[in-house]
């Protein structure tokens, strides 16, 4: 049993879908992770560069849509669409130029791994390799990224906070 706060409810049809789905995914490379485990198979780097991958071709995708991608306020308003807001509870807590920082409440991922019935360390060793494409999208939009709080490490959210490295002309 999980000692893990990982609650925020919603109302929202959509929103419930769209955790569902990204549980789902979650449990699927939970359950992988859980499998080469038993098998004594080291999986972590390769779930890692595959994060990190994805992560890189998302801040791609990112980029191409914002006009200045050194405003991290347009940062802010690719990572928080409505659908994300609700499905996450995230609560924008700083956006400015310099700096976009927000907490999430929930997180679909850790309830699909909370699901499966995982490890509070298990869970905290996923987050972990998954937030290693959070890392890499950062750097590949030429921010850094701070995660002091996390919901898998048993903090009351999981905070994100985005800082540009640099200007533009450095």
């Amino acid at each position: 049993m999980s000692n893990i706060k990982n609650e925020c409810p919603t109302q929202s049809r959509e929103a419930m879908l769209y955790r569902s789905a990204l549980a789902a995914a979650a449990k699927k490379a939970g359950l992988n992770a859980v499998k080469f485990e038993e098998k004594g198979i080291p999986y972590e780097e390769v779930y890692k560069a595959s994060s990190q991958e994805l992560a890189r071709e998302n801040a791609a995708r990112f980029r191409a849509k914002m006009t200045d991608p050194y405003d991290l306020r347009q940062w802010g308003a690719q990572m928080t669409p409505e659908l994300g807001r609700e499905a996450f509870g995230m609560e924008v807590t700083q956006c400015t130029e310099d700096c976009f920082a927000m907490d999430m409440h929930f997180c679909p991922h850790l309830k699909g791994w909370q699901d499966l019935g995982l490890s509070d360390e298990m869970c905290a060793k996923l987050c972990d390799l998954a937030m290693a494409g959070d890392f890499a999208m950062a750097d590949a939009m030429g921010y850094t990224l701070d995660n002091p709080l996390r919901l898998a490490n048993g903090d009351c959210a999981c905070r994100v906070i985005y800082r540009r490295k640099g200007t533009p002309e450095e």
